[in-house]
C-alpha cells in the first residue's frame, strides 16, 4: 500500500486540481528529444537578434574607444630628447634600472610618475 493516499485521483499533498491537471499536461504532451529535432517551433527558443538598445550601446561603445584612443595614446606615450634622461617611479618607488636613456617610454596613468633629468 502507498504511503500517500489518494482522493478523487490526486495525492493528498496537491495544491489544487488545475495544477494537478497542468502538471499531467505537461508530461503526457512534452515531446521526445527526437520531437524536439524535428521542430522548427519550440515555444521556449528565442529567435530574436539583439534588440535596438544593444545595438545602440554597441555602436556608442566602438565609438568611445575610437574617440578615446588618440587621447589615451596621449598620455601613455612619453618621449625623452637625447640630451635627457627620465627617472620612472611606480607608485612612489624608483623603477629598477635608475634612469632610463633617450626614446620612448610607456607610461601607466596614475601609477608612473616621469621625472625628467637635463
Amino acid at each position: 500500500m502507498s504511503l500517500k493516499t489518494r482522493i478523487n485521483g490526486q495525492s493528498e499533498d496537491s495544491l489544487t486540481p488545475l495544477t494537478d491537471r497542468l502538471v499531467q499536461e505537461t508530461y503526457h504532451n512534452s515531446p521526445t528529444m527526437s520531437d524536439k529535432k524535428n521542430t522548427s517551433q519550440d515555444p521556449l527558443a528565442c529567435e530574436e537578434g539583439p534588440g535596438i538598445c544593444a545595438i545602440i550601446l554597441t555602436i556608442g561603445s566602438l565609438f568611445l574607444i575610437v574617440a578615446s584612443l588618440p587621447l589615451s595614446l596621449f598620455c601613455v606615450v612619453k618621449v625623452v630628447q637625447e640630451y635627457e634622461r627620465a627617472v620612472i617611479f611606480r607608485l612612489g618607488r624608483l623603477l629598477t634600472g635608475g634612469a632610463r636613456g633617450p626614446g620612448v617610454f610607456f607610461i601607466i596613468p596614475c601609477v608612473d610618475i616621469m621625472r625628467r633629468l637635463i
